[in-house]
């Protein structure tokens, strides 16, 4: 009996290991991190850049020229800056706030560069980040490209503004 016993528990054994097991099959989506000049070129929106009459204003304004670089370089499709740390974003911006020229300095103005700022601090975030899928990474960068553009456009309305000669009765 205890052999029978022996020879069924060994049977009911491989019977289980001989069963099919089913796995299933992971696909994983591939991801590609990096973003390319042409595929940022392909982006489309509004540019706006700054009149004439405000870079003559605005010239001495070093911080300002410092982003415009950094913004070139974006729209050129070298997104380095946006791949270190978020204190640089931080400083550069606060540093170009703090710097505003009387002539330029109006709350829609700063509201705008606190925009940019949002804009540029996920561009960093979501670039660190390994699997972010491209599209989402191009429309940061468009998102943060727009921001930039808007900055440039709400600067020109006030000049436009303020050269209007408008007679109050």
């Amino acid at each position: 009996m205890k052999k029978i016993t022996i020879l069924l528990l060994c049977l009911g054994l491989w019977a289980c290991n001989s069963s099919e097991k089913k796995e299933k099959e992971v696909v994983e989506e591939e991801v590609s991190p990096f973003i390319f000049k042409d595929d940022i070129l392909k982006l489309k929106y509004t540019d706006y850049v700054l009149d004439r009459k405000v870079e003559s204003d605005i010239e001495t304004w070093d911080k300002f020229k410092e982003l415009e670089v950094v913004m070139s370089q974006l729209k050129s499709g070298d997104v380095s800056y946006f791949q270190g740390t978020s204190k640089s974003i931080e400083t550069l911006l606060k540093e170009v706030v703090n710097g505003i020229p009387e002539v330029v300095n109006t709350p829609s103005i700063q509201a705008r560069f606190l925009s940019l700022e949002t804009k540029m601090l996920k561009l960093q975030s979501v670039l660190s980040l390994r699997d972010i899928p491209k599209e989402e990474q191009l429309q940061n960068v468009k998102e943060t490209l727009i921001a930039y553009s808007n900055l440039n456009l709400q600067i020109n309305k006030k000049y436009e503004k303020d050269s209007q000669n408008i007679e109050k009765p």
